[in-house]
């Protein structure tokens, strides 16, 4: 998946009206609560098969963290 790909789904599982950028603050966000944590978490447990809890996600800070999370899932 495109990083542009995933960042439209981001936006989407966050349901924000504004577009997500590789640069923002996830605490900026807010939709960031722990509702959306939990469809990231299972986003990424469907889509890329990767296993993701509530104390990794209490970690990530930023959108490229996030991507950083889905390994070589999410190319340039």
């Amino acid at each position: 998946m495109k990083t542009e790909d995933f960042l439209v789904e981001l936006e989407d599982i966050l349901q924000r009206e504004e577009p997500c950028n590789v640069n923002d603050a996830l605490t900026d966000y807010e939709e960031w609560d722990s509702l959306s944590k939990m469809a990231v978490m299972a986003y990424y447990k469907k889509n890329f098969g990767v296993d993701i809890n509530l104390n990794t996600l209490k970690e990530i800070n930023t959108v490229d963290e996030l991507i950083k999370l889905a390994g070589d899932k999410i190319i340039d």
